[in-house]
């Protein structure tokens, strides 16, 4: 909001005006407006002395600079409260005056808080000296605008001294951890940062959100139900990161470490840099980490006269290195261009040991011991170019953008199965190779009624992968050709767009767009001699209808259509073992699965929302899982047609001006349908809370406590338990604030699920070491008000290579 500044007269010829001006006079020379019943601004405070004691019958004024008329006069109650109120949005002036006491002007600015509460007005005994008072309005923590919701992080404790990743787990919508980022019955989801997407997720994700201050965020925007301008894949909605407007010049930096410990010890580094001069604008992070982790899981087939019972360990050690560039510059007022590059670096190293049981009636007829040695290099390229050109002053402007992703992930899995009868050495290997460039241009068009955004884009899609499968025999891995394959795909898609925004009234705001995306592919198997072709298009409209109808309820609606093609890794017809009678294969058949959604969500004074939705997708792919004496094996089919209602509510308020409270939780109705008989699915339900408070001790020290829970669900043939996190945590500032120590302990429960089918049910039981500590030291340096280039270019595409 603007900052409001009022100014105590330097002249005792207008403190003398101001305090004897008569109700009579003002009603004789300045016309008064009165529309109090009507009016959509209120304006509401209290006038006191030097030692705070209220001063009674102080006249107050106020006028609408765009007129420059004055439009209401008030009298201070015996309390020294006020009230004025407006009808239009816009600057104004306040005038207090009092017979003995100096008068003050204080200009404000009213937009979008329809409530506005001044702190206590001082009025001093007649001086002629000059004073100056600075007042701040504050936005409410959660807001609501056509197409998402805004979350103000600047008014919450987490706003200074934290990391945006810590920062992001008081927002309503969301779920923040080690793992990744995403939305509440939605799964993961995109990032962007002022409106360009981060091409990078999972611990990526995590550590470059560790590597941003919350101090250089302004506001988070939440987008459940993307407009036409995002592509139309995935149903799993935006976060939008909106940093401060920034224009010093310089450098800043910061430089932070953290230790985990598990059962394990791990560690992350990162080190980001930002320099800005009156053309270029630039920043760069990078992260050096190396994470180990035990997981215990069991996976056991039960409900069937031959149960087969798994258990494993699995202990990972991931190294490697995530860098990232971006540099903007400014060839004139008008134009800038510039590139992000982003290159990432890890080796995962796994040891396994598996022992599976095969029984009957209850009694072991066999045991397989399988010992395992997996590594998994990866190494993956983005770059992006972009040009920007301003078409004129009125906001009009051309974005245009090249982008290219390319990756080489390859697989190495050696492993020993034995028994009493069998043993077997075997070494599966899997290379792909992922290539990936777009090409988009963007118009945006705003006029006095309605903006115009319209654009297209084209990305191609190349994918070569191959899986060979050896046998060890007389000291050699021989290649076996009849469970090796080859396969190579190609994809293109095309994708224009219109949208149009506009505030009908003070109270309705309309936006609506649509989108069509036209898909050809192709893929073939020349070890099967298999060849798949297929080509499609489709229509996704979106709208959105926001209703104010007081200054404290806000009212949307909103609709989509959205499409979810199947990942690149499960389009390849592949087999990849976990042992010699266990194995998972791809399907190049697989179709996208489509779905509608529809949103209503009302909003009270910016701190408690209540959102009820609705989806129906059909076409779901899922795994199946299929038994065979002793062989177990996972495809992937579209089978499911499900419909979704549930509801979400949040609360978001600083309780204290020590104690920050964010609560929400959420209600979610399933009906399913399948396609296969050997797949029954039933309806059910799931419910979920959360919990989250940051405490501010002292201006240097703070403090963390989470907790969140999901009840048991039923979703199709999925039966998944209850699980439970407590989050802990501290920070501390120090060197005028540039050193910040962190600490915090997490808890969670173990994943339990059921997958059942007609003849059997599939148990998965996995302990993810939920039982963290970690410790972070962060120093700040350089010009603190330095903003980098955070400028990205969307490319969603590179997503489904991941």
């Amino acid at each position: 909001m603007p900052v409001a500044t009022r100014t105590i007269e330097q002249t005792l010829q207008e403190l003398l005006q101001d305090t004897f001006l008569s109700f009579r006079q003002i009603e004789g020379n300045i016309l008064i407006e009165r529309k109090i019943a009507q009016a959509d601004y209120e304006i509401k405070g209290r006038v006191v002395d030097i030692n705070h004691r209220s001063i009674a019958f102080a006249n107050v004024m106020l006028k609408q600079l765009a007129t420059n008329r004055w439009i209401q006069v008030a009298q201070s109650d015996t309390g020294g409260h006020f009230r004025l109120t407006a009808a239009e949005q816009g600057d104004y002036l306040i005038r207090i005056s009092e017979v003995s006491k100096d008068s003050l002007s204080l200009s404000l600015a009213l937009g979008d808080i329809r409530t506005l509460q001044l702190p206590d007005i001082i009025l001093i005994e007649s001086t002629r000296q000059l004073k100056q008072i600075t007042i701040t309005s504050t936005r409410p923590v959660l807001e609501r605008k056509a197409d998402r919701w805004i979350f103000n992080l600047n008014n919450t404790i987490m706003a200074n001294g934290s990391s945006l990743f810590e920062a992001l787990q008081g927002a309503p919508f969301l779920k923040v951890s080690d793992i990744g980022v995403s939305m509440v019955g939605k799964g993961g989801m995109g990032v962007m940062v002022n409106e360009k997407i981060i091409y990078l997720s999972g611990t990526d994700l995590t550590n470059y959100l560790k590597t941003l201050r919350s101090e250089s965020v302004e506001k988070i925007e939440i987008i459940t139900n993307p407009p036409a301008k995002y592509e139309a894949q995935g149903n799993a909605g935006l976060i939008n990161i909106v940093l401060k407007k920034n224009e010093s010049l310089g450098w800043r930096g910061s430089i932070s470490s953290s230790f985990v410990q598990r059962t394990y010890s791990s560690y992350h580094n990162n080190l980001a840099l930002f320099y800005r001069s009156e053309k270029v604008s630039s920043s760069f992070t990078v992260n050096q980490s190396k994470y180990r982790s035990i997981i215990k899981e069991s996976n056991d087939i039960i409900d069937r006269p031959n149960p087969i019972l798994g258990r494993g360990r699995r202990v990972t050690t991931t190294p490697g290195v995530q860098a990232s560039l971006s540099v903007d510059y400014k060839l004139n007022k008008n134009n800038n261009i510039g590139l992000i590059y982003n290159v990432s670096d890890s080796k995962s190293l796994t040891t396994l040991n598996n022992k599976t049981s095969y029984q009957t009636s209850n009694t072991i007829d066999s045991v397989l011991n399988t010992t395992a040695s997996i590594s998994r290099p990866l190494f993956t390229q983005t770059l992006n170019t972009y040009h920007d050109l301003k078409i004129d002053t009125a906001g009009k402007k051309l974005s245009s953008s090249v982008s290219f992703f390319t990756n080489k992930p390859r697989i190495r899995n050696d492993f020993v199965s034995e028994s009493e009868n069998t043993y077997a050495s075997v070494r599966n290997n899997s290379i792909s190779r992922y290539r990936i460039w777009s090409i988009q241009s963007d118009l945006t068009l705003p006029y006095k009624w309605v903006t115009v955004e319209t654009g297209v884009k084209f990305a191609n899609f190349n994918n070569g992968a191959d899986v060979a499968y050896y046998n060890y025999f007389h000291e050699k891995f021989l290649l076996d050709n009849t469970r090796s394959n080859e396969f190579n795909y190609t994809e293109n898609n095309l994708a224009s767009y219109v949208s149009m925004e506009s505030e009908l009234s003070k109270k309705w705001t309309a936006k609506a767009g649509l989108r069509y995306e036209y898909t050809t592919m192709d893929g073939y198997s020349p070890t099967l001699e298999q060849r798949s072709r297929r080509s499609y298009g489709a229509l996704f409209p979106t709208a959105y209808l926001l209703y104010k109808a007081t200054g404290n309820d806000v009212i949307s609606l909103n609709y989509s259509r959205r499409i979810n093609r199947p990942g690149l890794n499960f389009l390849n017809p592949f087999t990849f073992y976990s042992n010699i009678y266990s194995y998972s294969v791809g399907n190049p058949l697989l179709l996208p699965s489509y779905s509608n959604n529809l949103e209503i969500s009302y909003l009270y004074k910016g701190m408690f929302s209540f959102t009820a939705f609705t989806q129906h997708s059909s076409d779901i792919f899922s795994s199946i899982t299929t038994v065979n004496g002793p062989s177990v094996v996972s495809r992937i089919e579209n089978y499911l047609t499900q419909d979704n209602l549930g509801a979400y509510v949040s609360f978001n308020r600083a309780l204290f001006k020590w104690w920050d409270n964010s609560t929400s939780a959420s209600f979610f109705f399933a009906s399913s349908k399948s396609k296969i008989e050997d797949v029954p699915t039933q309806n059910g339900s799931s419910a979920s809370f959360s919990i989250n408070n940051s405490f501010k001790a002292t201006p240097k020290l703070s403090f963390n406590l989470n907790y969140s829970q999901n009840l048991p669900s039923t979703g199709g043939n999925v039966y998944t338990y209850s699980q439970r996190n407590l989050t802990t945590g501290a920070r501390l500032k120090l060197l005028n604030d540039n050193l910040i120590l962190s600490s915090s302990i997490f808890i969670g429960s173990v994943s339990k699920y059921e997958i059942r089918f007609s003849d059997f049910v599939q148990s998965v039981k996995t302990d993810y070491d939920y039982k963290t500590f970690n410790l972070g030291l962060t120093y700040l340096f350089g010009r603190s008000k330095v903003s980098g280039n955070n400028r990205n270019v969307l490319f969603d595409e590179k997503r489904r290579a991941q």
